[in-house]
């Protein structure tokens, strides 16, 4: 497999996934990551963002779990699901949107994601913060705005 890993097309993607908590469904989370992701004949590889392209192979680059003839194919932009097994894990969470990395696009959602953490930190910690309903309304109106 080694020799097949050096020859493949390494595409630097954006994943986007909006997490859910099962009992709490309007709880919502954001996670933000990029990575590297080749086409396999033994399905979908991933390496990490800073590992050089000569030192993608195992164990620096695995199968994550993603065959395309089984699951959604490897055509960027996508929303990963698995069609297999439900039990058997990925390294992709099920409803991760893969994206062709774009460098703002990825600083963009990072920002969002450390404000909206920052934000339910200071809910967590001091809900009469001074500021904090000031803020509120700021971000309400903000989608409100028609």
């Amino acid at each position: 497999m080694s020799d097949l890993i050096s020859n493949l097309d390494w595409q630097a993607v954006l994943l986007v996934k909006v997490h859910k908590q099962a009992l709490l469904p309007h709880h919502l989370g954001l996670s933000v990551s990029r990575m590297h992701l080749a086409e396999h004949p033994d399905g979908i590889l991933a390496s990490g963002w800073e590992v050089p392209v000569e030192e993608r192979q195992y164990p620096r680059a695995q199968l994550v779990g993603w065959k395309p003839a089984r699951d959604v194919p490897f055509e960027l932009p996508v929303k990963f699901y698995r069609k297999g097994d439900p039990r058997v894990s990925t390294l992709i969470p099920a409803g991760t949107w893969v994206l062709p990395y774009d460098d703002a696009l990825y600083n963009l959602y990072l920002q969002f994601q450390k404000q909206t953490q920052s934000l339910m930190q200071t809910i967590e910690v001091n809900p009469t913060a001074p500021d904090l309903q000031a803020l509120l309304t700021r971000f309400i109106d903000l989608f409100n705005e028609d």
